[in-house]
């Protein structure tokens, strides 16, 4: 089971690495929001409805905004590498 976990940790890091590699290539420009709402606008707006109403409105202005105004290839790449070690780390204590 911890086999497959590592395994799981290290593949998605190795995808988030990609992906935020590819959105580099493809557009620097690109902010994570507008990576998102082409892809799924529904869920944005659901999330953003969300955290205002039932959270904070000042969570949303004040930690997601930021965020979703970041390059998407940053905030794909960070936490992609991040997973990618954990799973390196994982699998170099057995």
């Amino acid at each position: 089971m911890r086999r497959f976990l590592t395994l799981l940790l290290g593949l998605a890091g190795l995808a988030l690495v990609l992906a935020g590699g590819v959105l580099a290539v493809r557009d620097r420009a690109a902010a994570l929001g507008d990576v998102w709402y082409g892809l799924d606008p529904g869920s944005l707006n659901l999330l953003q409805a969300v955290t205002q109403r039932y959270l904070s409105p000042d969570l949303w202005d004040g930690a997601a905004v930021p965020l979703l105004l970041a390059p998407a290839w940053i905030v794909l790449l960070l936490p992609g590498l991040a997973l990618l070690a954990l799973g390196l780390f994982a699998a170099r204590r057995r």
